[in-house]
């Protein structure tokens, strides 16, 4: 499994997402300095503790890198499905079923790696601004610490999974459209803010979600040996 792996990341020039990643959180980091410093009403609650800060940067976060993991995604099954290229993988002499666990296991740790130190360099960040301008008034504990790194495992863990869902999708009909337009959908669903409340504020929906997607991955793992038998 590993050496297969290393040949897909090798095949689909992974490093080179990294530059993408790196321009993603520099976007994220002007459009958190944009809403601060643009005395947007509505934020001013959020943007006056720590707990509301990193909620916010990490909700951005997580729907960056979601939609960000569909694009790779696309790339790596939907477009191969689609232009037949998958085939010849599979007349290798490997189980179908590694090989397309090896591209799904690929993209999981992606987004739980780039989720997990994307929002921790971000709330770093804010923490260090924060010690120099004086930007909020309440003071930085230990329990703050320790409750927002639980979260951000969590989530990071959870959004792992939510990446996968738009698999169901994309593997309909071998479309990257609706791969990535799932993926909008899905995070727009657990990050719409109603009367205050935050779907993803409710630990139980995004683990639950979390899980859908692995039981997606794995539905599809298991009929990949009959998925291009009409």
């Amino acid at each position: 499994m590993l050496k297969l792996i290393r040949l897909e990341l090798k095949k689909n020039r992974m490093g080179g997402y990294i530059k993408g990643v790196i321009i993603a959180n520099l976007v994220i980091i002007a459009f958190l300095s944009l809403v601060y410093y643009g005395g947007i009403e509505e934020m001013d609650r959020l943007l006056q503790t720590y707990e509301g800060l990193f909620d916010m940067a990490g909700t951005i976060v997580k729907v960056t890198f979601v939609i960000f993991a569909s694009a790779i995604m696309s790339r790596m099954i939907i477009d191969e499905y689609k232009a037949k290229t998958i085939q010849l993988m599979f007349m290798y002499p490997i189980s179908r079923k590694k090989i397309l666990a090896a591209k799904l296991m690929i993209i999981f740790v992606f987004t739980v790696v780039t989720i997990l130190l994307s929002t921790a360099f971000i709330d770093a960040l804010i923490i260090v601004v924060d010690r120099f301008f004086n930007i909020i008034e309440e003071p930085l504990t230990s329990t703050i610490l320790a409750q927002t790194s639980i979260k951000v495992l969590i989530t990071s863990l959870s959004a792992g999974g939510i990446s996968l869902i738009p698999l169901f999708f994309g593997m309909r009909k071998y479309s990257t459209p609706a791969t990535i337009i799932s993926s909008f959908l899905v995070v727009g669903l657990i990050s719409s803010n109603n009367g205050g409340v935050n779907l993803s504020d409710i630990i139980a929906i995004p683990i639950t979600l979390g899980l859908v997607g692995v039981i997606t991955a794995f539905l599809t793992i298991r009929n990949v040996n009959t998925k291009d038998v009409i």
